[in-house]
């Protein structure tokens, strides 16, 4: 198209290699605005929005995140397809990041819109909304934004540090501020049907985030990779893939990971609210204090990795990783009611987890290693799978709850100072789905880079 060749739509960096610039502002600013509303728009608070301001249930509401999500890898396809095709001055990701600034803040304001009317009404807008959301706006940005650090540069230590830059981005700031902030905010706009108005306001002044964040992700990254091999289908790419045993860990290690991160940030809230608590406002204090310790270390950590691969090495540093966080999360498993000892095992949990921001650096090396074997490079369905994960994950995290808050008795709060003792069996499974999803994947994640490390050293 002959827009993308006009001058003013040209990348700010023009350096062939990394520039700072482009990893604070195109790598870091950015995304985390980006992320900072669509995890305030579309995670736990969407949930919470749903049971407990609209007020809304039943098998519809219950299958509806996994559905979605399933709807999403059909049209993460046809996306990937489109991007894969797409061969413009401004590179193959890139001008989709742009489309993405557009759609992303229309379809989160459709969110919050749910019009006061008959459930059937309501429930229409709700499946409309929460589709265009996440099966066409944000499956987009993912699958563009999840192709630009495989694409931004063939140096294996530059793809490292925007690994640590896109992790940071992507879970560290907006994790901590959603989270920390928002229990806050909730507390003060309140729940119940009187106070929808006063969440779609604030929802409508978030989602115009996403217009500066997608500006400032596409005019301050640059794609340097350009395929010296033919392009081929989407479908060529997966099934050469399933040749490729390293190609597969990876893949798990990142699914893993997703599943994981999925679960304990779409039950945080309800594992604050009601395992720690017992009531909304109780709740606020708690869940901003697990967040600052689960994500203080993070910050800590992104000084700390680059002089730790350059001793030691990703697969070493991921594989203890992996186990320091399984054991952090079976500290805070068995210890739910001792806020002093979950304390203590998130911040083991959070130390651990730091090397798994290494996952996608870890992809973008298997990806060379790949191509220089069999002419074949994997970014578009690197990608494609990246966003098809996590989508799923989100989704199966999303349902899961759901479906325990329907069928273990939830009893739904009138205001948020409302003392409520939910039955135990709920309790548990908040505390299953917070911390002990998360001990599962880590020790998978701990045998699965073993397997890989051994891997390496035979190649």
């Amino acid at each position: 198209m002959e827009i993308w060749n006009k001058k003013a739509l040209d990348s700010k960096i023009n350096s062939e290699q990394l520039e700072k610039k482009e990893m604070i502002l195109g790598y870091l600013v950015g995304p985390s605005l980006m992320y900072l509303m669509t995890t305030a728009m579309s995670g736990t608070y969407l949930m919470q929005f749903y049971t407990d301001v609209i007020g809304v249930s039943g098998s519809v509401i219950i299958m509806m995140p996994i559905i979605s999500k399933i709807a999403v890898a059909v049209m993460n396809v046809l996306f990937s397809t489109l991007i894969n095709k797409t061969n413009t001055r401004q590179g193959k990701a890139r001008p989709w990041l742009l489309a993405s600034g557009i759609i992303l803040p229309l379809s989160g304001i459709l969110l919050y819109m749910v019009p006061q009317a008959s459930f059937k009404i309501q429930l229409l807008w709700i499946l409309f909304s929460y589709n265009f959301f996440f099966v066409i706006a944000l499956n987009i940005y993912h699958l563009a934004h999840h192709m630009m650090i495989p694409r931004s540069s063939r140096n294996s230590e530059e793809r490292d540090r925007l690994s640590l830059f896109k992790n940071v981005s992507e879970g560290m700031i907006p994790g901590t501020l959603s989270a920390v902030i928002m229990p806050f905010i909730v507390r003060a706009i309140g729940v119940g049907t009187a106070a929808q108005s006063n969440w779609f306001r604030f929802m409508l002044i978030l989602s115009i985030v996403a217009m500066p964040a997608a500006l400032l992700e596409y005019f301050f990254t640059k794609e340097r990779v350009n395929d010296s091999n033919k392009t081929v289908s989407l479908m060529s790419q997966f099934r050469e893939s399933l040749k490729q045993p390293e190609w597969l860990i990876v893949i798990a290690l990142i699914g893993l990971k997703l599943i994981e991160s999925s679960f304990m940030s779409s039950s945080m809230i309800y594992y604050s609210n009601w395992v720690l608590g017992n009531s909304v406002d109780s709740g606020a204090k708690y869940q901003a204090l697990l967040n600052v310790i689960g994500q203080f270390p993070l910050g800590i950590g992104v000084f700390m990795m680059v002089p730790l691969l350059k001793k030691y090495g990703k697969y070493k540093i991921m594989k203890y990783g992996f186990l320091l966080a399984a054991i952090g999360s079976a500290i805070v498993f068995v210890s739910p009611n001792n806020f002093v000892i979950v304390l203590i095992g998130m911040f083991i949990r959070s130390i651990g987890s730091i090397p798994s921001m290494m996952s996608i650096s870890l992809m973008s090396d298997v990806i060379d290693r790949i191509e220089k074997k069999s002419g074949l490079r994997f970014d578009s369905l690197g990608a494609s799978l990246n966003s098809i994960m996590q989508n799923v994950s989100i989704g199966l995290a999303q349902t899961t709850i759901l479906l325990c808050i329907n069928k273990l008795g939830y009893i739904v709060p009138q205001n948020t100072a409302q003392i409520i003792d939910q039955p135990q069996v709920l309790v548990s499974a908040f505390n299953f789905c917070m911390t002990g999803v998360s001990m599962i994947g880590f020790i998978i994640s701990f045998l699965l880079i073993s397997r890989l490390d051994e891997k390496k050293k035979l190649s």
